[in-house]
């Protein structure tokens, strides 16, 4: 997710749908406030929260028992617990990956801010001012969107490739919402997500992932090559970060058949365990540092016992 914003104090900033929200993490959960058009709000977003970090469908702790049979997954998890995929809204999404694509998470980041402050509604709490996402049919409706989106400096082909795929959501070509309630399985999903131009299998398995309730989706980038590669010696590994779609069969294939139905979460730890393991490389003690907190255990136990022996 590209919009949220730390504020201090524990404090984020980001905009959920029509609202400006500022959440932090208590002791006991986490606490809120919202904010609109006029400054804040007195509305209850727990329904909105509870599916925007999957609490309604995700048992948190099941899901790391499932995943925990596997050695380098569980690793991750002792290391990482309490990271959990996100759901978010599918049309955003869709335009943030599509932006995504052979660029950085700044640039990402400022550009999504860019196409909400330009097409958006402003929102507003305690003198944070942002903006909403705009809907596809605010894009379509607009004749001079194509041209606002290209000064945005989005990268070649992304600003025509974006009106293209708001267009095919206001005809009702592409169902986003259908996706998103589970009224296709995951190979028709992809297939129809690739049919935009500009989406190829990752971006595609990243919006079925964080917005269209495909757990079982993998998202295949540079640094879960490098991880598959470096820790699954039986992985079909593409010869290039970006596999063709022979390759990604055989990828997702994999993924299902070692993962199970939350591929897409074992994904996100691998993912994040081997961006933490390059970044912690570099840390003054490097090896003798990762040596003595970072080890794999020798042995795969699942998550009860791991939780035992550990926390």
């Amino acid at each position: 997710a590209f919009r949220w914003r730390p504020l201090g104090d524990g404090w984020f900033s980001g905009v959920l749908g029509e609202y400006l929200v500022h959440i932090r993490r208590t002791e006991g959960g986490v606490e809120y406030r919202a904010g609109g058009a006029d400054g804040a709000v007195d509305a209850d977003l727990s329904e909105l929260l509870c599916r925007y970090f999957r609490l309604d469908t995700d048992n948190i702790s099941a899901i790391y028992d499932e995943l925990c049979g596997d050695r380098q997954v569980a690793t991750m998890i002792w290391r990482y617990r309490g990271l959990r995929l996100l759901r978010q809204e599918p049309w955003e999404c869709l335009v943030s990956y599509i932006c995504s694509a052979n660029n950085n998470i700044p640039n990402i980041n400022a550009i999504v801010e860019k196409i909400a402050e330009t097409f958006g509604q402003e929102v507003q709490l305690n003198g944070d001012r942002r903006h909403t996402f705009p809907p596809a049919e605010r894009l379509v409706a607009d004749g001079a969107a194509e041209e606002n989106l290209a000064a945005m400096n989005l990268g070649l082909q992304r600003a025509p490739n974006i009106i293209a795929a708001a267009r095919r959501v206001v005809s009702g070509e592409l169902g986003l919402d259908e996706m998103a309630g589970r009224g296709y399985d995951y190979d028709r999903v992809i297939e129809e997500l690739k049919q935009i131009h500009g989406v190829g299998y990752k971006v595609a398995d990243c919006v079925a992932l964080f917005a269209l309730n495909e757990t079982r989706a993998f998202p295949y980038d540079l640094w879960v090559h490098r991880a598959m590669t470096q820790w699954y010696d039986d992985f079909p590994a593409p010869k290039r970060p970006a596999p063709t779609e022979r390759e990604h069969r055989a990828i997702a294939d994999w993924a299902a058949q070692q993962f199970g139905h939350f591929a897409g979460y074992a994904n996100q730890y691998l993912f994040h365990g081997r961006r933490q393991e390059e970044a912690e490389a570099q840390l003054p003690f490097g090896d003798k540092w990762r040596g003595k907190f970072l080890a794999v255990p020798k042995e795969g136990p699942r998550w009860a016992a791991l939780a035992e022996k550990y926390l």
